[in-house]
């Protein structure tokens, strides 16, 4: 009798604690459900003067929480002409957000002070819970046609998608950076140069004309 009630005890205690222990895990990750692959709620490409921002809100129904890392690749025809990288945690078991961005490949295509991530400060709500917002700010890329994004969770899980994107090297053109014939990437240039350039050649071309007439 002794024996039973001391393995009933047993049990009991050992139900508690992996029940406990499932309820810290459940609170960290947010919605405590079985671990499913990130979905992308929404995915826009804005492009201004000389920056180009995507716009992604990610879902994960284990939680914003959940999402540990979005690789976004600028690429042409399967060439990668630029990779950036979000980091929302140092790694797969850390939980303080360090929300980085880095180039992991490009010419200083990035704009970090562009780049922002955000979600919601509650819980009230299951988007509240599960949504992630990510701004991704560069510079155009030249010779680029679509654009990929692959997020990663904790799990290992991934999710991708891809947007169709048209900037090749002709139409890149902004007031810090010229493209070279000889080059695939841009190159930054002084913002008063182009003025200086187009005032001497106004100034040579005159000069060049005054030279000819007093000739004649």
């Amino acid at each position: 009798m002794r024996r039973a009630l001391l393995i009933i005890v047993c049990f009991s205690l050992l139900f508690i604690v992996l029940y406990s222990v499932e309820s810290v895990d459940a609170g960290r990750a947010g919605v405590g459900v079985l671990n499913v692959s990130p979905e992308y709620r929404s995915t826009r490409i804005i492009q201004g003067e000389g920056i180009v921002k995507v716009y992604l809100t990610v879902s994960d129904y284990n939680s914003w929480r959940d999402i540990y890392q979005i690789d976004l690749f600028v690429e042409d025809r399967g060439v990668t002409r630029a990779h950036f990288r979000f980091k929302h945690y140092e790694s797969t078991t850390q939980y303080d957000e360090i929300n980085e961005f880095s180039e992991m490949e490009g010419n200083s295509y990035l704009l970090l002070d562009e780049c922002s991530a955000s979600h919601s400060s509650t819980d009230k709500t299951v988007d509240d819970r599960c949504l992630l917002n990510v701004v991704f700010a560069f510079t155009p890329v030249p010779r680029s046609t679509r654009i990929l994004v692959i997020t990663y969770d904790r799990g290992g899980l991934i999710a991708d998608t891809s947007v169709e994107y048209n900037n090749t090297a002709g139409n890149f053109r902004n007031a810090n950076y010229i493209v070279p014939f000889w080059m695939d990437s841009p190159v930054r240039i002084p913002s008063d140069l182009i003025d200086v350039i187009s005032i001497s050649t106004a100034l040579t071309a005159a000069a060049v004309m005054l030279v000819r007439r007093r000739e004649r």
